[in-house]
């Protein structure tokens, strides 16, 4: 079956650690044809310094805000570090009382526990994929963390719509 919605998410650190960082998301309603995409800038996340890690944690919360529980959701990330994290590792952390496996405490706990408790109110399938590669969407959410971190403006809707077609998401114009 095919998940309602299609998430591309990344992060970017341009100092890592240090910042500042951004987030890039697209988010697909194949349901409704609807699109929502966007970025965010951070130069400090809350107690914690930026990270690349953190962004796209951070990217991931962003793209699954707002979607209705319940919902199915193909969340696609270019960091094997977020897909292993929420899909894999997070059973053992919680068994060891989020200790990794050298005994050491689990980075980024407070982000992995967040996006941990909204993926279990929808039905999360995750999937990785190379980045820099030149998977249109991905080099598109790329650009959308890169440019939230240098507080520039980003890709535009046309170019995501293009994204999406060029990764065949979407069907080309008809016409």
């Amino acid at each position: 079956m095919t998940e309602r919605y299609l998430a591309f998410v990344d992060g970017s650190s341009l100092s890592n650690p240090g910042g500042p960082g951004g987030t890039g998301f697209v988010v697909l309603d194949r349901e409704r044809a609807a699109l929502r995409f966007g970025g965010t800038r951070f130069e400090q996340d809350g107690a914690f310094a930026v990270t690349n890690n953190r962004m796209e944690l951070r990217a991931v919360l962003e793209a699954l805000e707002g979607l209705p529980a319940g919902a199915g959701v193909h969340v696609v990330s270019d960091s094997r570090y977020v897909v292993d994290a929420l899909s894999r590792w997070i059973h053992g952390w919680r068994r060891k009382g989020w200790r990794t496996a050298a005994g050491e405490p689990v980075l980024n706990r407070d982000l992995i526990e967040t996006a941990d408790a909204r993926a279990r109110e929808l039905r999360v399938r995750w999937t990785w994929v190379r980045g820099h590669d030149g998977h249109p969407v991905n080099e598109v959410v790329d650009a959308l963390a890169q440019a939230a971190a240098r507080g520039r403006s980003g890709p535009t809707e046309a170019d995501v719509v293009a994204a999406l077609r060029k990764a065949e998401v979407l069907r080309p114009r008809e016409g």
